[in-house]
């Protein structure tokens, strides 16, 4: 039976299956990716210690003159960027019939993070020459939101999408 919209009587147009598991998995990504960059941006703050054990490298990226956009620091915009990822999955996974540009907002942050993600790492490794094991961190936290995003995105449009239950 089609969905009529109560008020008009006109069959309204189609939800998104979306598989609520993998927005779960996005927001859960997106937690780990927040609690890294809201981390560095307290080691800003109020210096705390920051132990580098991988790369070695994390002082001399993070007091670096690409470390800061004029008085913010880089991590900043991780921990605005993984707070909007945690809202969004958030309001997809509460919502009975999730709204299509919610989803499409989500897909979108994870493209622009994963840009972004590609070009800090290209900095480290080309302009800083050394490389910040948090900051490699938050880059696969944000590789890890695209693919899912990608996943998201393929079922969605998929013609064997089940249903959006749990």
């Amino acid at each position: 039976m089609p969905n009529f919209n109560q008020i008009s009587k006109q069959p309204s147009p189609p939800r998104p299956l979306i598989n609520k598991r993998l927005v779960a998995a996005m927001a859960f990504v997106a937690l780990l990716g927040f609690a890294d960059a809201a981390y560095l941006t307290a080691d800003h703050y109020y210096v705390l210690p920051l132990p580098c054990t991988i790369t070695h490298g994390c002082e001399t990226v993070l007091t670096s003159t690409y470390a800061m956009v004029g008085p913010i620091p880089l991590a900043m915009f991780g921990v605005a960027f993984y707070l909007a990822m945690i809202v969004l999955s958030l309001a997809i996974i509460t919502s009975d019939t999730p709204s299509f540009l919610i989803v499409r907002v989500l897909a979108l942050l994870a493209v622009v993070g994963a840009v972004m993600s590609v070009i800090f790492i290209s900095m480290q490794a080309f302009l800083i020459h050394a490389f910040c094991m948090y900051c490699l961190g938050s880059a696969l936290c944000t590789f890890i939101l695209f693919f899912l995003s990608i996943l998201l995105w393929r079922g969605i449009f998929s013609k064997t999408a089940h249903s959006s239950a749990w």
